[in-house]
C-alpha cells in the first residue's frame, strides 16, 4: 500500500515538473522572438490622449507594428501602413529575422487608423511557398 502511494506521489511530482519546464521553455521562446521583432522596426512609444494606451509611432518607412501573436510555430502580425502596396517588402522586413522560429508567418495590413475594421491585405510566408500576398478587399 505505501509503495503505491510513493509511486503515485513521484509520478505526480514528475508530471508537474515536466509541465513547469514546458511553460518555461515556451516563455523563453516567445521572449526571444518579441525582442527580435522590437529591434526590427525602430519605433518609439506614444500615448493617445483619449485612452492613454501605448501606441507606436510610424517608422521612417510609413508603417507601424500594431499587434503580434504567436502559437504552434505560427506568428501573426498586424501592421498599419500609409502605402499598402509596400505590404510584401514590409512583411519581409518583419519576417526575415524570425523565420527560423516559425513554420508560418501571417502579416495583416490595415490602413492608418483602420482599427476595428477588416485588413486590406495579407502576406503569408512559409518555407515552401515563400511570400504570398493576397488583396483581401478585391475578393
Amino acid at each position: 500500500m505505501s509503495a503505491k502511494v510513493v509511486v503515485i506521489g513521484v509520478t505526480i511530482t514528475l508530471q508537474l515538473a515536466a509541465i513547469a519546464g514546458l511553460i518555461w521553455i515556451v516563455n523563453q521562446d516567445n521572449s526571444t522572438v518579441h525582442k527580435q521583432l522590437s529591434i526590427t522596426p525602430r519605433v518609439t512609444a506614444l500615448f493617445e490622449d483619449k485612452s492613454n494606451t501605448p501606441r507606436l509611432a510610424m517608422t521612417d518607412s510609413g508603417w507601424r507594428l500594431v499587434k503580434q501573436f504567436s502559437a504552434h510555430y505560427a506568428l501573426i502580425l498586424e501592421v498599419e501602413a500609409e502605402n499598402l502596396s509596400d505590404a510584401k517588402s514590409i512583411a519581409q522586413q518583419l519576417a526575415e529575422p524570425v523565420q527560423d522560429s516559425y513554420n508560418e508567418i501571417l502579416v495583416y495590413f490595415f490602413p492608418l487608423d483602420g482599427q476595428g475594421g477588416l485588413p486590406d491585405r495579407r502576406v503569408q510566408w512559409t518555407e515552401s511557398t515563400g511570400y504570398v500576398e493576397v488583396n483581401l478587399r478585391s475578393q
